[in-house]
């Protein structure tokens, strides 16, 4: 079976597929039956019939629990599929995009920017302070802090923009059709948004965390990874600069 006709039968109600299935058995056994009738000469008496019910009956009651394992067995599998693409894709921890998956689609990304001469924007993001988080509230504390980012990023950025958890407690952004000015708009408000935002750690307890963010504008000379390595720069210069602020480095 084609995928596109495999897609058919994971997307649709079992209502609508088991009758599908029936149908097409149906119809492939009456028009078996007369094909062979036609080709051995017979004639349309009762035995005919007889058959015909035969050829509908049987289908019916031998197709529609069949078909119903094999749409199971099709939704089971497309079911692992996306299971085994979210773990390839997906950071377990914040369920962002991971570091892999961002690089991809940003390299993609890029090369488009640089042939259809749109401006693109990448940004790190690094967590303030996250050792002393840790120290203090446990790594699961940590966790809760990367967790309630993963939540709170996207809300912040457009449809078009991609997050990722970059690695650690870094975050990364690319930021499609934005000049610098717009980008450091955004990432100010960010930046903001998560510097009031209280990360639940259980038990009536709260804790705030700041992000120093580093920004980087492409050139038409760049690459993926030069990109970065800018943006990773002037993130270090947010951190050096006093931490809970954004850095542009130029192209």
């Amino acid at each position: 079976m084609r995928t596109g006709m495999q897609g058919f039968f994971v997307r649709q109600p079992l209502w609508v597929t088991i009758p599908l299935i029936v149908a097409i058995s149906v119809g492939a056994s009456v028009g078996a039956l007369f094909l062979l009738t036609e080709l051995m000469d017979m004639p349309y008496g009762p035995s005919f019939g007889r058959s015909l019910t035969i050829a509908i009956t049987a289908p019916v009651l031998v197709s529609a629990p069949i078909g119903g394992w094999i749409v199971h067995l099709l939704r089971e599998v497309e079911l692992a599929r996306q299971q085994a693409q979210a773990l390839a894709w997906n950071d377990e921890l914040t369920a962002l995009m991971n570091r892999r998956r961002f690089a991809e689609v940003g390299r993609r990304e890029l090369a488009l920017a640089q042939r259809s001469g749109r401006r693109l924007v990448a940004a790190l993001l690094d967590i303030d302070d996250f050792k002393r988080i840790n120290d203090q509230h446990g790594h699961s504390g940590g966790d809760a802090v990367l967790q309630a980012l993963g939540r709170a990023l996207p809300l912040e950025l457009r449809g078009t923009d991609l997050v990722a958890r970059w690695g650690g407690e870094e975050f990364a952004l690319l930021l499609p059709d934005t000049t610098g000015a717009d980008a450091a708009g955004l990432a100010e408000r960010v930046r903001a948004a998560i510097a009031q935002m209280p990360v639940p750690l259980g038990g009536g307890l709260t804790l705030r965390c700041t992000l120093s963010i580093g920004l980087s504008e492409a050139s038409a000379q760049d690459s993926f990874d030069t990109l970065i390595d800018r943006a990773d720069k002037a993130m270090y210069q947010a951190k050096a600069g006093g931490k809970n602020r954004v850095v542009m480095q130029p192209g």
